[in-house]
């Protein structure tokens, strides 16, 4: 999701279909919904702000993925703001009536549907990740079409910058790169 990315699609590759990685936009959301959770975290007792620090996780896993302990935890931590509740059940409508859906025509109303719903809750939080689903809509409702990830090619990418790292500048090139195919296989 960046301009530069798409300042270039416009210009050089103006015939492609421009997709954002589900992660990506997936993030927004979890992201808005972190800063909300901060937000209520400095108001509340120490005791409670470490609950809900080391509880953070429970808040980002689509409640379906939740044991009946964890649903407990969560909705004892709903339970001390609205807001916090407010986010959680965008959160939820973002997982359950957007990223389910099977082809860019169904995502771009639930999509739509989500934002309205999202500026309606006045969280200040969510303003930035609906700036950027506004400014993004067409590339995130092209992904429900394409189902195509980088993660592979950054996951690769990472593993060689350990190996960079690990070997503090072999002075071999041939057997750097030979090591970096051994573990890419």
């Amino acid at each position: 999701m960046s301009n530069t990315f798409k300042s270039v699609k416009n210009r050089f590759f103006k015939t492609s279909i421009h997709i954002i990685d589900r992660y990506h936009f997936i993030r927004q959301v979890s992201w808005a919904l972190e800063n909300v959770r901060k937000r209520i975290q400095k108001d509340i007792s120490s005791k409670l702000r470490k609950y809900f620090k080391r509880s953070r996780s429970l808040l980002t896993k689509p409640a379906s993925k939740l044991t009946s302990q964890q649903a407990e935890d969560v909705s004892l931590m709903l339970s001390f703001c609205d807001d916090l509740k407010f986010a959680y059940r965008l959160k939820e409508l973002f997982y359950q009536y957007v990223l389910t859906q099977p082809n860019r025509v169904r995502a771009a109303k639930s999509l739509r549907e989500w934002i309205r719903r999202a500026e309606e809750s006045n969280l200040k939080e969510f303003k930035s990740c609906i700036t950027a689903f506004k400014n993004w809509f067409d590339e995130i409702c092209n992904s429900f079409d394409y189902s195509w990830s980088n993660g592979p090619l950054e996951g690769t990418h990472t593993k060689i910058k350990t190996l960079k790292r690990n070997c503090f500048g072999m002075k071999n090139f041939n057997l750097f790169r030979k090591r970096i195919m051994f573990a890419c296989k």
